[in-house]
């Protein structure tokens, strides 16, 4: 497994992607999960402005790992011009991708969440039929769609167990897990829990909390184990899994929540990037790809 960094830490910075990348490159960074809302969204780039970028990643060795779409609107809704502008968002994170050079849309905001005269069990035969047809459309595209849970009850996918029954039911070959360790923290979810989806997680979100509020803190400051989980994950083989694909596991840093202005985003990536490499022997890194 790899370790990489989301873009959201210089999105809340107020950092053009093009500038941000610059400086994910001098921690040497070799991945990153790329935010698909605010300046970041694919929507507000061009063709010509993604291949840019493409290039600019190539020239600085970074490879872009997967994008990461919380769409406007409710996949779970009722309304079917909702969810039809919520799965444009989807096909156009996953179009942004191919450009960059990467194949993994990742889903965020839960999949889809309960609202007001929306009963769940209506809810979650909604999110399958929309996963299913996305699901099928990315195929087209050499896409792989990856779910993340969110630690919230009103959510679709709010915990290993919902994850688990999507995939299932949804029951496409190129739909995969994410799994964001604070997130797991905030639920009290040991990793040996994760085990019914050990043949489908193939990325992670490196997240930190004081176990009780989603704050994506600096990595270290928090309550969260992150070795019991890393160690965990690669004991139950996400670098094979991620291989049986044609991609590299990855392990995302991510820094900073919605509504956040951050003044400090190279010092918060240092310090987490510094906490990791220090508590998770097994993601140390030295020149190049040489372990230590």
């Amino acid at each position: 497994m790899e370790i990489g960094l989301g873009t959201i830490v210089y999105e809340f910075a107020g950092i053009p992607l093009k500038a941000s990348l610059e400086r994910i490159a001098q921690f040497g960074i070799k991945y990153i999960d790329v935010l698909a809302f605010g300046d970041y969204n694919p929507a507000f780039f061009p063709k010509e402005e993604q291949v840019a970028i493409a290039e600019k990643l190539h020239a600085l060795g970074i490879k872009a790992s997967s994008v990461v779409t919380c769409a406007h609107g409710n996949l779970a809704s009722d309304d079917e011009e909702e969810v039809a502008f919520a799965v444009e968002q989807l096909k156009l994170a996953a179009l942004f991708i191919r450009h960059l050079g990467g194949r993994q849309v990742l889903i965020g905001k839960g999949v889809g969440n309960i609202d007001f005269s929306l009963p769940r069990e209506r809810a979650w035969r909604n999110v399958v039929k929309v996963l299913k047809e996305y699901c099928q459309w990315c195929q087209k595209h050499d896409v792989l769609v990856i779910l993340e849970l969110e630690p919230e009850s009103l959510y679709i996918c709010n915990g290993p167990e919902a994850m688990r029954r999507l995939i299932e039911e949804v029951n496409e070959p190129n739909l995969f897990a994410n799994i964001d360790i604070g997130h797991l923290n905030i639920l009290r979810v040991p990793p040996q829990d994760l085990a019914p989806l050990k043949e489908k997680i193939i990325h992670v979100h490196i997240s930190d909390n004081d176990g009780l509020a989603h704050t994506n803190s600096i990595i270290g400051e928090g309550t969260t184990d992150i070795r019991w989980y890393i160690d965990t994950l690669l004991d139950f083989g996400i670098d094979e899994v991620a291989r049986s694909q044609g991609e590299v596991a990855v392990a995302g840093i991510e820094l900073g929540h919605p509504g956040e202005y951050i003044q400090d985003p190279d010092y918060r990536v240092l310090k987490s990037l510094g906490n990791v490499l220090s508590r998770v022997p097994r993601l140390r890194k030295v020149r190049g790809d040489e372990d230590i």
